[in-house]
C-alpha cells in the first residue's frame, strides 16, 4: 500500500484584504465605550485548510503595534488561543475578536477553503496545472494537477504518470516511502464533499528554476512544461483562490498623476480625483497613483532616472496617463478633468479583465515582501508589478486656480517604489511568462523601505498586464488597506 508524504484537507497558501476593525465595549459583558485608537488587524480573511497556512492577527493602539500584550478569541466558545495566529485542518467559516486590556474588537470573520480547481475540464490529451510556481526551499512545495481528457487522475492512474526533469530529458524518481530529503512525494487533498485526491508534490531541496514534463499512457507534454522556482529566503505564502473555477474578476483602471508641488494648475487635477475619491459609483472602479517630478516627493529609480520625467511623454504639468499605456485628455477646468476621468473609466471597463490579482505580504524592520498572484481568464503572456505609495504628505502646493481647498497641501498616494521595469523600456511589469485560461502565475517583489517613510501611511498598487487589441497594456490594478495587509482574487 502506498505511503503518502503528507495526509492534508487542502493545499497551499492564502490571502485577502485586511479588516481594520475597531475597539467596541458593548459585547459579552463588557462595557467599554468604543475607542477609536484601537484596532485589530487580520493579515487575511481567507486561508488554505492544510494545517500550515494562516491568518495572523494584529493589534493597535493610537498608532502602536500592541500585539505582544493581545489575546485571540474564538468567537464561538469565547476561549482564549495560545498564539495570535489560527491554522485549520477543516474547511468552514470561523470567528474570532482581539482583546487588549479593556478593550476589544468587533468579531473578525476567516474562511478556511480547498482552493485548488479539481473539476473537468473540456480538454484532450494529458495537462498539467501548478498549485503554485514559487516555493521556499524546505517549507513549502508545489502540487500538480494532472488530468487526462479533461479528468483528474486517480491515485492507481497518476502512479502509471512518468515526470522528467525538462533540462536533460532524466526521468524523476518519485518517493513511495517517505524518504527524508525526497523531492518528489504523493499529498491526498480532501474536497467540500469529503472526497479524497492525490496529487504529485514537488519539495525542491535548492534554490533554482526546474521544469518538469509528464507522460501517461501514449501522450506527453514535453513541448510544454511547467516550471516551478525555489528561493531560500522567507516568503510569504500564496494567496488562496476561494473559487478555483471562477475567471470573471472586478475590474479596476490604474491612473497616474503625472504632478508637482510646484506646478500652479495641477489643483485643478488634484480637485478633480478628490471628487472621484469620493463618487459613489466609480470610487471603487479605479485606482489612483501620483508620480512628482523635481519636487521632495520625486521617485528616483534605483539606476538614478526619475520616473516623472520618464513617464510624462507630454512634457507638460499636470499630465494623467491611464493604465500606463495613453493621456488623459484633461485641460484646466475641474469639471472637464472629472469628466475625462470618468469616461476612460467608462472606456476601459468595457473590455473584461483579462486577469485577477492577489497578493500576500510580510515586512520586517523596513524589508518588504510582497507574492504576488495573478490567475487569468485569457492565454497569454502576462506581467505583473506593483508599487508602493505613502499618503498623507504635507507639502505647500502652488496654485494659480481657483480651488480653495486646504486639501491640495495633502498628498496622496505618492509612488515611493516603482517595482515593473526590467527591461528599462516600460514599466508594465515583471513578465512571467505564458499563463493558460485558468491558471495562476507568482511573483515575489522585495522591496527596502526608507526609514523617513510613514508605514502607517502605505500601501501597495498591483497591475497585471498583457497583450489586448495588439498591444501590451493593464488589464486590472487593485490596492491593498496597508503594507501588511493582502488582496484576494475579487470576482464578479
Amino acid at each position: 500500500m502506498r505511503k503518502f508524504l503528507y495526509t492534508i484537507v487542502a493545499l497551499l497558501a492564502a490571502l485577502t484584504a485586511t479588516s481594520c476593525l475597531y475597539g467596541l465595549g458593548t459585547d459579552e459583558g463588557t462595557d467599554v465605550e468604543n475607542t477609536s485608537g484601537f484596532k485589530a488587524e487580520v493579515s487575511t480573511n481567507v486561508i488554505s485548510a492544510n494545517g500550515e497556512d494562516s491568518a495572523a492577527f494584529r493589534a493597535f493602539f493610537n498608532g502602536e503595534d500592541v500585539t505582544a500584550e493581545a489575546t485571540l478569541y474564538d468567537a464561538q466558545t469565547n476561549e482564549a488561543l495560545e498564539s495570535m495566529s489560527f491554522s485549520t485542518l477543516t474547511m468552514g467559516s470561523y470567528s474570532f475578536y482581539v482583546v487588549y486590556g479593556e478593550y476589544r474588537s468587533e468579531v473578525i470573520d476567516v474562511k478556511a477553503v480547498l482552493d485548488i480547481d479539481l473539476t473537468d475540464k473540456d480538454e484532450q490529451g494529458i495537462t498539467v496545472t501548478l498549485s503554485t510556481n514559487l516555493v521556499q526551499v524546505g517549507k513549502g512545495y508545489a502540487a500538480f494537477i494532472i488530468r487526462y481528457n479533461g479528468k483528474v487522475l486517480t491515485a492507481d492512474e497518476l502512479a502509471k504518470v512518468s515526470v522528467y526533469n525538462a533540462a536533460d530529458d532524466t526521468k524523476v524518481v518519485i518517493d513511495t516511502e517517505n524518504s527524508i530529503g525526497s523531492e518528489f512525494n504523493y499529498v491526498i487533498v480532501v474536497d467540500e464533499n469529503d472526497a479524497e485526491h492525490t496529487l504529485l508534490a514537488f519539495s525542491p531541496n535548492e534554490a533554482g528554476v526546474r521544469s518538469f514534463w509528464f507522460g501517461y499512457k501514449t501522450k506527453n507534454t514535453r513541448e510544454t512544461p511547467v516550471s516551478v522556482t525555489a528561493v531560500a529566503t522567507d516568503i510569504p505564502s500564496r494567496p488562496v483562490d476561494p473559487q478555483p473555477a471562477n475567471t470573471e474578476f472586478v475590474q479596476r483602471v490604474l491612473f497616474t498623476q503625472l504632478t508637482g508641488t510646484w506646478c500652479g494648475y495641477c489643483p485643478n487635477m488634484i480637485e478633480a480625483f478628490h471628487y472621484m475619491f469620493e463618487e459613489e459609483n466609480y470610487k471603487d472602479k479605479f485606482v489612483h497613483t501620483a508620480v512628482h517630478g523635481s519636487d521632495q516627493f520625486a521617485t528616483t529609480l534605483p539606476d538614478g532616472r526619475d520616473l516623472a520625467s520618464i513617464l510624462n511623454t507630454s512634457g507638460s504639468y499636470p499630465y494623467t496617463i491611464v493604465n500606463l499605456s495613453s493621456g488623459l485628455n484633461t485641460n484646466n477646468s475641474v469639471e472637464n478633468n472629472i469628466g475625462a476621468i470618468m469616461g476612460a473609466i467608462e472606456n476601459r471597463l468595457k473590455t473584461p479583465a483579462r486577469a485577477g490579482i492577489a497578493a500576500r505580504t510580510e515586512l520586517k524592520d523596513n524589508m518588504l515582501l510582497v507574492r504576488t498572484s495573478i490567475k487569468v481568464s485569457y492565454s497569454g503572456d502576462y506581467s505583473i508589478g506593483a508599487w508602493l505609495v505613502e499618503s498623507g504628505l504635507y507639502a505647500k502646493q502652488s496654485n494659480s486656480t481657483s480651488v480653495k481647498e486646504d486639501y491640495i497641501d495633502i498628498h496622496e498616494n505618492v509612488v515611493r517604489i516603482a517595482d515593473s521595469n526590467p527591461s528599462g523600456i516600460d514599466f508594465l511589469g515583471h513578465p512571467v511568462g505564458y499563463v493558460n485560461k485558468g491558471e495562476t502565475a507568482d511573483h515575489l517583489f522585495v522591496m527596502e523601505l526608507d526609514p523617513e517613510w510613514k508605514v502607517e501611511n502605505c500601501h501597495l498598487v498591483l497591475f497585471v498586464s498583457t497583450t489586448q487589441y495588439n498591444q501590451y497594456q493593464i488589464t486590472n490594478a487593485v490596492k491593498t488597506a496597508s503594507l501588511t495587509s493582502g488582496v484576494e482574487f475579487e470576482y464578479k
